[in-house]
């Protein structure tokens, strides 16, 4: 069952009246103050979603899961996709706070017991099943965050890629980083080239792209080409690309 609403102390005050048999009015005892609203370990528990995403970006690297568990108290499933970016650079945290985080995702979430991932922590396996729940949608304010995430943690380059406001057809809880910084994969531009006589590395099982264009034909290893990903490239006097 999924917990709903913020944890919070609720004090109940009697009113206790006395008799007494002279003239005088009762004394009432002086009422207790309003209870406030208390988070894990007596800390007080933040309700709004900036503050307590950037409670849990500063908190998480210090083995602190106090805004985490925060984000569970509230029982907005929102915050899945703020947690699962964690879950990304587990190497970074203590192994407490991805188990934290794993177990708090399964309880907002409200998934059965025997159709979780036997690690909780699993990133694939959440971003797997984020991709089939489009109507989980992240806390305002989180295009922002993950730029900070992805600037502090990361590159700051691809953090630049995220902000407010920003006009995206890409859910962005769907983007995920791929292990390397912006323009970390060099692509092939205008390559040399060589005749398939010259090509004595290739053996006959090797795959090629094959590109025809304006009666001329080159063959792109895929050996070569598996390193960087993309060619920039002219054939037959026509610019293309080609991205692997």
């Amino acid at each position: 069952m999924r917990r709903r609403g913020m944890l919070g102390l609720i004090v109940v005050t009697a009113v206790i009246g006395a008799a007494c048999s002279s003239s005088e009015p009762a004394t009432q005892p002086t009422p207790n103050p309003p209870a406030v609203p208390q988070g894990i370990d007596g800390k007080q528990l933040l309700v709004d979603p900036g503050q307590l995403m950037a409670a849990a970006l500063s908190g998480a690297y210090r083995r602190d899961s106090t805004a985490i568990l925060s984000m569970g108290a509230t029982g907005d499933v929102s915050y899945i996709p703020v947690l699962m970016e964690f879950l990304r650079l587990p190497w970074l945290l203590d192994d407490s706070v991805v188990s934290t985080i794993g177990v708090t995702m399964s309880q907002l979430a409200d998934i059965p017991q025997d159709e979780l991932p036997p690690d909780l922590g699993d990133w694939n396996w959440w971003v797997e099943w984020i991709g089939k729940h489009s109507e989980i949608l992240p806390p305002a304010g989180y295009a922002s965050w993950k730029g900070q995430f992805f600037s502090r943690h990361v590159d700051p380059a691809i953090g630049n890629f995220f902000r407010d406001g920003l006009n995206s057809r890409i859910r962005l809880e769907e983007i995920v980083w791929g292990g390397v910084p912006k323009d970390g994969i060099p692509d092939l531009t205008n390559p040399p080239v060589v005749s398939p006589e010259e090509a004595t590395y290739l053996e006959p099982s090797d795959r090629v792209f094959g590109v025809s264009l304006g009666g001329e034909h080159r063959a792109y290893p895929l050996r070569i080409l598996n390193a960087h990903e993309m060619a920039n490239d002219v054939v037959g006097g026509v610019p293309f690309a080609l991205a692997y």
